[in-house]
């Protein structure tokens, strides 16, 4: 019963947010043209989408532990890939207002990312880590030249034979980054990337679907903090409340992680087998250790949405 009961939290938070979202509209759609012309564009649809899929993990998370099995599996995990992949998108539209993210693009994705889910639940085999694998770091390739050349980056034939000449030429200069700082944290992030995926590889026969949050959460707070740094290196200020959210977010979401890897439960196993893994309520006797994990990680995301709501601000 707790399991179900404690995803109130995600729909009270997300329609919580909703609300911030809807006052935040109303307030910039009163401001004069001139005021409007002032910070970065807003896109509030974003953050309407954010908002409804916090409550949307909500209702199917509590949908799943009704009756917890494979075939079910996927509704607790799919909109927190759903929400990750939000976050991205609204970070990277805050500095690229020209640059809006398709709506085919954006939907067909989420679906390739929830299919792969999917196939990584029924059927995920060694062949199939590989080719995960190989798909994770090819885009993490792609992406980080989108980012360090600020969307700017074109693949053509004569890109190759172009960047040979010039290594030829002044090799020095061929290899010394532009954006010192840029780059640092784009090899930080590959790294971390390169380190996930061995994990995965290496402990394959483990659940594909959680590997697959892992992913995309750890891009998104890589994402997020490589946000925050170029601020800083551009001399941007961040308000006293969004460092408020910020410590949270973070807080929170390390905190909240341990909960979710000790598991009383395994959705894989026979009931008989699961019962195996319960143990003593951890908290007032009657709340254990996913349910704290339900409570913890609902707050992170209320908190992580209102940082991306006000670091701009």
């Amino acid at each position: 019963f707790n399991h179900v009961f404690w995803n109130l939290g995600y729909v009270l938070l997300g329609l919580l947010f909703l609300a911030q979202v809807w006052r935040r509209h109303n307030t910039h759609q009163n401001k004069t043209a001139a005021q409007k012309e002032l910070g970065i564009p807003q896109h509030f649809g974003l953050l309407y989408a954010m908002g409804i899929a916090l409550v949307s993990e909500g209702l199917l998370s509590a949908a799943y532990h009704v009756c917890p099995n494979s075939m079910n599996f996927q509704f607790d995990q799919s909109f927190m890939y759903v929400t990750s992949v939000l976050c991205m998108v609204k970070i990277y539209q805050s500095r690229h207002p020209d640059i809006n993210a398709r709506a085919h693009a954006t939907f067909g994705v989420l679906a390739l990312i929830i299919f792969i889910g999917l196939v990584g639940v029924l059927n995920a085999n060694f062949y199939f880590w590989i080719a995960f694998t190989v798909l994770h770091l090819a885009t993490c390739l792609v992406m980080t030249f989108q980012i360090y050349y600020l969307g700017r980056f074109k693949l053509d034939g004569g890109m190759i034979c172009r960047a040979a000449r010039e290594l030829v030429s002044r090799p020095l200069a061929a290899i010394t980054p532009t954006h010192c700082g840029r780059c640092v944290l784009l090899i930080i992030a590959n790294l971390s990337n390169w380190a996930i995926a061995a994990y995965g590889v290496a402990q394959h026969s483990r659940d594909f679907a959680s590997h697959l949050l892992l992913v995309l959460m750890s891009n998104l707070f890589l994402y997020t903090l490589f946000y925050i740094v170029m601020k800083l290196l551009n001399r941007e200020s961040i308000r006293w409340y969004s460092w408020v959210f910020i410590a949270l977010t973070y807080s929170i979401w390390f905190g909240s992680s341990y909960f979710y890897l000790d598991q009383n439960t395994n959705w894989a196993l026979t009931p008989a087998q699961s019962r195996q893994s319960n143990r003593q309520c951890s908290l007032l006797q009657l709340y254990d250790s996913h349910d704290i994990w339900h409570f913890l990680s609902s707050t992170a995301m209320f908190f992580s949405f209102n940082m991306y709501l006000t670091i701009d601000d």
